[in-house]
């Protein structure tokens, strides 16, 4: 829930165009872009990681302890997404 930020490989590299790079490994540990500099380890991504994930685990807590999380609410949570729309007010 709080996103993957890592995945195994089961190749150390990925090759194309008979360009060899090291394998994209998860955005925790490089960058998707096949280039050199995409491609090298960033020991700083977890520290993001770790920041997103710990903000997204805070806001489901904020939700389960305020209320909003509760499933009688379950109806309100499918209305946010059309609330402003013309399609949205047929079921206000």
């Amino acid at each position: 829930m709080a996103g993957q930020f890592a995945k195994p490989r089961s190749e150390p590299d990925e090759v194309r165009d008979g360009v060899s790079l090291p394998s994209y490994r998860g955005d925790i540990v490089n960058n998707e872009e096949f280039t050199p500099d995409a491609r090298r380890n960033r020991p700083f991504n977890m520290v993001e990681a770790y920041h997103q994930s710990s903000q997204t685990i805070n806001i489901l807590r904020a939700f389960a302890h305020g209320g909003y999380a509760d499933i009688s609410r379950l109806h309100a949570w499918n209305l946010d997404f059309v609330e402003n729309t013309p399609e949205g007010s047929r079921y206000r």
